[in-house]
């Protein structure tokens, strides 16, 4: 397992890319979690993360804030992986996401309520993060 490490300027055209991507499967597999994640030690949570994704799932990484993408993943997934890396800290990971196409229909109104779930819980501006 490895997750794939992209530039933070490639995260909505990627969210798009994805979304048109997942529309060709069968209704049933069209799932894709973006998720938030503020890690104190940002130079380990990386090589955490770079170990425990599938090779499947992205990596967006700024500082202590890292955006990620799995495809073919529910909340429940993106919760498990929040729940895994506060075990290997022994401390709460601020953690945020969304599910398309629950939390949007298409890849705009996904990132608006992703950016307005951040904002609300954790007082960040996601669209001033990555332009």
């Amino acid at each position: 397992m490895a997750g794939q490490i992209f530039l933070y300027g490639d995260f909505v055209p990627f969210i798009r890319h994805e979304i048109g991507e997942m529309r060709r499967l069968q209704e049933d597999q069209r799932k894709i979690t973006i998720m938030f994640l503020q890690i104190n030690s940002p130079e380990s949570g990386l090589k955490f993360l770079q170990g425990n994704l599938r090779t499947s799932d992205v990596i967006f990484h700024r500082d202590d804030i890292f955006l990620i993408v799995m495809p073919l993943t529910d909340k429940e997934g993106a919760m498990h992986v929040a729940r895994v890396l506060e075990e290997y800290y022994g401390e709460r990971v601020h953690d945020v996401n969304a599910t398309w196409p629950e939390d949007g229909e298409d890849e705009d109104a996904l990132l608006t309520n992703f950016a307005q779930y951040i904002r609300s819980k954790c007082g960040v501006d996601l669209f001033a993060l990555i332009v």
